[in-house]
């Protein structure tokens, strides 16, 4: 049985977070659901940065779930094809598309074996992920928003297990890590209103 952690009413914290952050956006931009049919944005992934403690497979799970999570929002594209740099930005330009370089970079990833609690067989595996979620202007490559993301998961797990639910609570709790920071990081630059399409700046 898995359970999440870190929050006092024992929901998951990356769930209460992402409901928050969804009804802030909802009373920010009151015409969201009608606006969102059109992408604004436009996305490339850059590496995943991590230490070297982080298993190579993490990272690589990192990158496609924020990949995911950002092509399944309406207001963001990656089809955008470009021959060169300079390409691109027009091709952003034309299609009125703010363009950016999206990274992933994992701050700590923390996995802890607990005693059985009383009455239990089997021991507890406590996994916690905290990572950022940041973009960068495609052409000046300068700091357009972050969002952190921190979700934290608990299995009663067979000692034999431990190595395989490991990996498995590692990613569901990446995935909800990295789904809370986009949604922080959207809802900021939802509120940003000012800013150049293609990351080029109009002189009035």
């Amino acid at each position: 049985m898995r359970l999440s952690t870190g929050a006092p009413t024992r929901r998951p914290p990356a769930l209460v977070v992402v409901m928050v952050a969804g009804l802030a956006g909802a009373m920010l931009v009151p015409g969201a659901p009608a606006e969102a049919a059109a992408p604004k944005y436009f996305f490339q992934l850059r590496e995943v940065k991590a230490g070297p403690d982080i298993d190579p497979a993490l990272k690589e799970y990192a990158g496609e779930a924020l990949k995911a999570d950002l092509a399944g929002r309406p207001e963001w594209a990656s089809d955008v094809q470009a021959s060169s740099p300079e390409a691109l930005l027009a091709e952003l330009d034309k299609r009125k598309l703010r363009g950016f370089n999206v990274t992933v970079r994992f701050e700590e990833v923390k996995k802890e074996v607990k005693p059985p609690k009383p009455g239990g067989r089997f021991n507890q595996l406590a996994i916690n992920v905290r990572l950022t979620v940041f973009g960068t202007t495609v052409a000046e490559e300068k700091l357009a928003f972050s969002g952190d993301g921190e979700a934290g998961l608990e299995a009663e797990v067979s000692e034999k297990r431990v190595e395989k639910e490991s990996m498995s609570l590692t990613r569901d709790a990446i995935k909800d890590a990295v789904k809370q920071a986009v949604d922080q990081a959207v809802l900021k630059l939802s509120v940003a209103q000012s800013g150049p399409h293609g990351a080029k700046k109009k002189k009035k």
